[in-house]
């Protein structure tokens, strides 16, 4: 076991609510950072549970022996069991709002969309402004990630600006030019999720929230952020779940999505200092996810026995299946010095950071 002994306990309870009981996480516990839709109510915990409590209360008299009380092996064993359970559950949640049916959308080459370096359907110049005065690299509790200015932002306004163009967006009109519809959405998402944040500090004084987790307005009591409006793209109101999975994850089968949004958080994949546009699409995401592996503190860290991933690869594993999985998509996009082994050592996941990627004024 990898985690404290309240942690171990922790994640027990929840995952076993979560299997038990029609998989719906407790109230409050957030561990995935898209949800199902709200509205459907938590089920009464099932008779099984008690059971489950039984053995919670076991193990509890086994952990104030620490992790030590497990021989190695044992350690290792316990921790592959907590990660295919929590694959299991994580499977269930994202895709619960996934169309699999819908056709989806091709990835074209950036050699096809030569005409948008001075006339794109959709201009991302204002969102450019916004990324190269407030993002800059730095790190949060030791992970490396790009920083961002939130307090800056929120009064910048070419960023509302930016807002209102997504706004008025001719969805239709773009979705004759595929890669100019994803980088849309993804510049949507990554735009919007910081609007979370700098709602948060327009509404307490300047106060910055520890969490994007932590934003959900007063009026959306009981909501996940997730699932709170967030503002409107091609006059449509929309919810960050709404943008990547009922769209981006309905309408592509392109794993490197996942390294190009970010959801404000220092284990996300970095912020992008410079806006996704559909000329060089390809060569941005390839670069993103190339940048993600090669950081040892959130992506790929690959030891004698064992690689460690980032848990995104954990949680949305079915995403990289068109890559020949996991594994396959991260040798590709791996060093060298990484690419020819990976195959075949043990996995295990980082924990997942959701503190804020915030640039701490001095």
């Amino acid at each position: 076991l990898s985690y404290p002994p309240a942690a171990a306990v922790f994640s027990v309870i929840v995952s076993a609510q979560a299997v038990l009981c029609s998989l719906q996480f407790s109230p409050g516990v957030s561990l995935l950072r898209s949800r199902p839709r709200t509205g459907t109510a938590m089920p009464r915990h099932c008779s099984s549970m008690v059971l489950i409590y039984i053995g919670i209360a076991a193990f509890l008299i086994i952990l104030p022996l620490g992790v030590s009380a497990f021989s190695p092996p044992m350690q290792s064993v316990i921790s592959r069991a907590f990660n295919k359970l929590e694959g299991y559950v994580a499977k269930r949640k994202v895709n619960a709002n996934v169309d699999t049916k819908t056709d989806k959308y091709a990835t074209d080459p950036d050699s096809e969309y030569g005409y948008a370096a001075t006339q794109p359907k959709f201009d991302h110049s204002l969102w450019e402004k916004v990324l190269k005065k407030h993002v800059t690299p730095g790190e949060v509790e030791g992970i490396t990630t790009n920083v961002v200015d939130y307090r800056a932002i929120a009064e910048d306004g070419d960023f509302d600006e930016y807002q209102e163009a997504l706004a008025g967006a001719d969805l239709d009109d773009l979705a004759t030019k595929p890669n100019e519809l994803l980088a849309l959405y993804i510049n949507s998402y990554n735009a919007l999720c910081i609007s979370h944040v700098t709602r948060f500090i327009k509404e307490n004084d300047g106060k910055l929230p520890t969490s994007v987790t932590k934003t959900t307005p007063s009026e959306e009591k009981g909501k996940e952020i997730w699932d709170c409006p967030v503002g409107a793209i091609g006059g449509e109101e929309v919810t960050l779940n709404d943008i990547e999975n009922v769209i981006l994850r309905s309408r592509w089968a392109e794993p490197r999505i996942h390294a190009s949004i970010n959801c404000a958080s220092a284990s996300c994949p970095n912020l992008r200092t410079e806006a996704f546009v559909p000329h060089k699409l390809n060569e941005q995401m390839d670069d993103q996810t190339r940048t993600w592996i090669a950081d040892a503190t959130k992506g790929l860290k690959a030891e004698k026995d064992e690689v460690c991933l980032s848990r995104i690869f954990l949680w949305f594993a079915s995403d990289f299946d068109v890559r020949g999985g996991p594994l396959a998509f991260v040798t590709k996009y791996a060093s060298s010095e990484f690419s020819a082994s990976l195959e075949d050592k043990k996995v295990d996941y980082f924990p997942y950071n959701w503190n804020l990627n915030t640039k701490r004024r001095t």
